[in-house]
């Protein structure tokens, strides 16, 4: 124990005590005459740490504290009548109480500072070239872009743009088809004030003599059979037959067919179809597939093995951009994309992240050098396919922060679970689904049928509208989540209904194995790979004490990823905080809690290396 220690019951006993006591208490011999002192403190914060949180000065003299103030806020002012504040070298502040006379406890303000602008404005422009179609009788115009909710334009969707026996594809960068293929409807990189041109991408519909059909009474067509060689390098249905449009694929549509099976890669399906048969491509191989958005009924078993990719083009007008907070995620994976190449820290997880960081601060404590990138989304929704959309953005610098929630499997890859959620997530730029690997999950039409249901019952939109009343740039929700100091103690409840808690029972092998595969992707782009906890609240108990569970769960997972030569940055007690920090569920922060999290992710991130 130090010389100088002095318990903190006597600190406070000192603190009270006339200056004659006080010398009495320390064993030290009154003097004659001695100047009248009067007690200075600096009221406690979160935003700075005082050099000197209290002092006795004597009477009319000057009282003068340094601030350290943390990363990202700045000094407002206090309520001192009379005093001077002077910015030091990093952003401290020297605090000077001008001729105190009477004891005072001094209240300092001091406001978040951002590094960036928010939501700047961008102008920019697309020349879309028809590329041999004809629309409206020309052959390519200029499209302008005001862009105040996305980084990024959505490109026009092609509604009317035509060209005789062939299936627009989408848009490429290159006349030739060679350049970056970009979907009907989904995003393109544009520099603020500059200009791309886009090149319609045709491909050519099957010769009509290969194929079987039949005029249905309402004029429109259903293909029945398939009598080619089925080896090309992709099969595109035709959207048309003898001017009646084809809207339907008949289950028997690969039955006995004479090459046996289709064995071309890719297959394209025209925007005018509107149902696919069940076993209509069970004898083909496709393991890549183009449709429109507008396609009506489709589903698994139309296949007879899971398809690898997909690619969506917008037929339909968005319907979730506006409403919807999940919909914000193209803009989040925005911010990665248009700085590819500059080193990132991308904070991903659930919602703990949305709600529980406050990546100013991140941004602030390691002095701009890093883009921070907030990805928290939905813990629910399936985690492989945002991992891998993450993984094709990576790059050597970039640090990938994981916080996976502790009773979310879709993020601790225990299940791979899709619904409608996914399709809303990537409504603004549908060319997110193309990156993923869907080969192992046989959920992908069961998610866009529920999407298009849901899709139904919503009013249309436009690509112009967004979520950034919601959040801020990096990716933060911001509606104000206050925390409310005077009911404190009153606030330590749980806001789940004891449900949330650490789940231990939801890592597993083979979970971790394929969390432990995308952490080791990451790393071979040259990223580096930071795993840390997501905030649970003390008072959320499920039958096991929280702490307790905590153990078990911290325990097993790093157990788990040991083999793989991954471990937790972060001690899973710091991240276990009391009701009164949580907002409406025991995994998301409030204002207050969202900055004590990331207080102590910052110094965890440190430690690491970072």
């Amino acid at each position: 124990m130090p010389k100088d220690f002095v318990p903190i019951k006597l600190r406070k006993l000192l603190f009270c005590l006339p200056a004659a006591a006080v010398m009495f208490a320390c064993g030290c011999a009154p003097q004659a005459q001695t100047a009248r002192t009067v007690a200075v403190s600096i009221a406690d914060s979160l935003f700075f740490t005082p050099s000197v949180a209290a002092a006795r000065v004597e009477a009319g003299s000057d009282f003068t504290v340094t601030l350290d103030m943390l990363h990202g806020y700045a000094f407002v002012g206090c309520d001192y009548g009379d005093y001077t504040a002077e910015e030091l070298p990093g952003g401290d502040v020297r605090l000077t109480l001008r001729s105190v006379t009477a004891p005072v406890r001094v209240v300092v303000t001091s406001e978040e500072v951002y590094r960036e602008s928010q939501h700047t404005v961008t102008q920019c422009s697309v020349v879309y070239d028809y590329n041999g179609g004809v629309y409206n009788g020309a052959s390519r115009h200029n499209e302008s872009y005001t862009l105040t909710e996305h980084l990024r334009p959505n490109t026009w969707t092609a509604r009317g743009l035509q060209r005789e026996g062939y299936t627009l594809l989408g848009w490429n960068t290159a006349a030739d088809g060679s350049g970056k293929h970009i979907g009907l409807g989904s995003r393109v990189t544009v520099e603020d004030g500059g200009e791309v041109t886009l090149y319609a991408e045709w491909v050519q519909w099957l010769p009509e003599g290969d194929l079987l059909y039949d005029v249905m009474p309402e004029g429109t067509v259903t293909l029945t059979g398939y009598r080619g060689s089925g080896d090309g390098d992709m099969f595109v249905l035709p959207a048309y037959i003898d001017g009646n449009a084809v809207t339907r694929v008949a289950a028997s549509f690969t039955t006995n067919i004479p090459c046996g099976s289709i064995s071309s890669p890719v297959l394209v399906l025209p925007d005018t179809l509107v149902t696919v048969e069940n076993g209509a491509f069970g004898h083909s191989a496709f393991r890549e597939l183009y449709f429109f958005d507008n396609l009506k009924s489709i589903n698994e078993s139309a296949f007879g093995y899971n398809i690898v990719t997909y690619h969506v083009n917008a037929a339909e007008p968005p319907a979730f951009q506006a409403v919807n907070n999940s919909s914000y995620y193209a803009d989040l994976v925005d911010r990665v994309i248009v700085n590819k190449d500059k080193p990132k820290i991308v904070l991903f997880a659930g919602c703990s992240f949305a709600y529980g960081v406050n990546s100013n601060m991140v941004d602030n404590s390691f002095d701009g050098r890093y883009v921070v990138c907030n990805l928290g989304c939905n813990g629910d929704i399936n985690g492989a396919f945002q991992m891998e959309i993450l993984l094709e953005y990576l790059g050597e610098g970039d640090v990938l922060v994981h916080s996976p929630e502790e009773m979310s499997a879709p993020q601790l890859m225990s299940s791979f679970y899709l619904d409608g959620r996914m399709f809303i997530m990537v409504e603004g730029n549908y060319d997110l689904i193309s990156l993923v690997d869907f080969s192992q999950n046989d959920l992908f039409f069961r998610a866009y049928n529920h999407f298009r249901v849901v899709r139904e019952n919503e009013d249309e939109c436009t690509y112009a509208d967004g979520r950034t009343e919601s959040f801020n740039e990096y990716g933060d929700f911001v509606y104000p989540r206050p925390y409310d100091e005077s009911g404190e103690v009153e606030r330590d409840v749980s806001y789940s209904d004891d449900m949330y808690n650490f789940a231990p029972e939801m890592l597993t092998e083979e979970g971790i194995a394929k969390l432990a595969g995308y952490y080791a992707a990451a790393e071979a782009k040259g990223a580096k790979v930071c795993i840390t906890y997501a905030p649970v609240n003390s008072s959320a108990q499920t039958g096991v004490d929280v702490y307790e569970a905590g153990r078990q769960f911290d325990e097993k997972f790093k157990s788990l990823l040991a083999p793989y030569g991954y471990t937790v940055i972060s001690d899973y007690r710091d991240y276990i905080y009391p009701g009164r920090y949580f907002y409406d569920s025991d995994y998301h922060l409030n204002d207050y809690g969202a900055i004590v999290r990331s207080v102590g992710l910052i110094e965890d991130l440190r430690a690491a290396g970072v």
